[in-house]
């Protein structure tokens, strides 16, 4: 006869066991749900469609944190993280590499913007630029492909790659968002306590601001072309540290003194510059407008009345003369949609400048 503790250990036994069928059960619906997002993701690609749609996922956030006596946040949390996962699913369908034989970057080795490419690109041979300048002008010359990145989620847009998209004959091919985790590294050598300076790109030292500020308030800030070259740099300097990827330190054999040093999660934007014609759901255009009242607004109204959705729009400077900008903008929809088209055509009259950077993929 079973002791008082004997059944309940019994009891416990049993109830574990109709957890285990529940999970595998719960497993398995998910699997079915990925199975079906599958599907819808061949059909999107097949009609050109946009991948996320923010509107369908907050539909089923609120159904699913409507039907349940659980913890509403908790229910939402759970569900955004299956859609996440969902999302990316439908992102890697069509996200095969691409078959190049070079592709220029910045450089050195190891910077963030090789990564990205790596990422995008089958086995290739790396091009490595010393300025994003250069990266333009090699896609302009011949080389099919270029990387560069172009936005921070921390810092904004990248000035010089906004300047170069202006300038230089070239289109945006494709797109990829990369998480960027920063580290702080010297030289093997190098004791914390000895770091008189810190180099790095700039964007890197804007975006570890404020651990700066608190670990190493005194240390001189230097700008470098790139995260990786900063780090290449230390073997020539004493007393000085960089900021860069964690890949890149251990390429250098350097020390990683901190990891994660970035004030914020931040993820930046990477482009695929080329003078092919991209596709995809996304298009980004540059266009400068007629100097007259509303200009701006009935320009937009034309993307707003033909219920196309704009993601980004942002202005620079001409450097022709003072007053004057150039207006970057990203939308959702395909040039090889008719509303997009129409809208296009319906803008050209609208605009002193019109430059159509194209239609392209975001890949993850």
């Amino acid at each position: 006869m079973l002791s008082v503790h004997g059944k309940m250990q019994d009891k416990l036994i049993k109830l574990r066991h109709k957890i285990d069928e529940i999970d595998l059960e719960i497993a398995r619906l998910i699997e079915k749900r990925v199975e079906i997002v599958r599907e819808i993701g061949k059909l999107k690609i097949e009609r050109d469609m946009k991948i996320r749609d923010m509107e369908r996922e907050n539909e089923i956030l609120e159904n699913v944190s409507k039907s349940t006596i659980l913890d509403k946040d908790f229910i939402r949390e759970l569900f955004a993280r299956i859609i996440d996962y969902c999302r990316n699913v439908e992102y890697n369908l069509n996200n095969l590499k691409i078959n190049a034989p070079e592709v220029a970057v910045l450089g050195p080795k190891g910077t963030f913007t090789e990564i990205a490419a790596r990422k995008i690109f089958k086995d290739c041979r790396i091009r490595y630029c010393d300025t994003v300048d250069e990266v333009f002008d090699a896609v302009s010359k011949g080389i099919d492909f270029g990387v560069v990145a172009i936005e921070n989620s921390l810092e904004g847009s990248i000035n010089i790659t906004m300047d170069c998209l202006l300038e230089y004959d070239v289109k945006i091919y494709k797109e990829i968002i990369l998480d960027i985790n920063l580290c702080l590294v010297t030289t093997q050598e190098t004791n914390e306590n000895e770091i008189l300076a810190v180099i790095s790109h700039p964007q890197a030292l804007a975006q570890a601001r404020r651990f700066l500020r608190k670990r190493f308030p005194s240390v001189k800030l230097q700008r470098h072309e790139s995260t990786a070259a900063a780090i290449l740099e230390l073997k020539n300097l004493r007393g000085y540290a960089a900021i860069g990827p964690r890949e890149t330190a251990i390429e250098y054999g350097m020390k990683i003194l901190y990891e994660n040093i970035e004030d914020a999660k931040s993820q930046t934007r990477f482009i695929v510059i080329s003078k092919r014609e991209g596709k995809g759901g996304k298009t980004s255009i540059i266009f400068a407008l007629r100097d007259r009242p509303g200009a701006l607004y009935h320009l937009l109204k034309e993307f707003a009345e033909r219920n196309i959705n704009l993601t980004k729009i942002e202005s620079r400077p001409s450097k022709r003369k003072l007053g004057e900008y150039f207006f970057f903008m990203d939308f959702e929809g395909s040039l090889n949609d008719k509303n997009v088209k129409d809208a296009i055509d319906s803008i050209r009259d609208k605009t002193t400048f019109l430059k159509i950077l194209g239609s392209y993929q975001s890949i993850i």
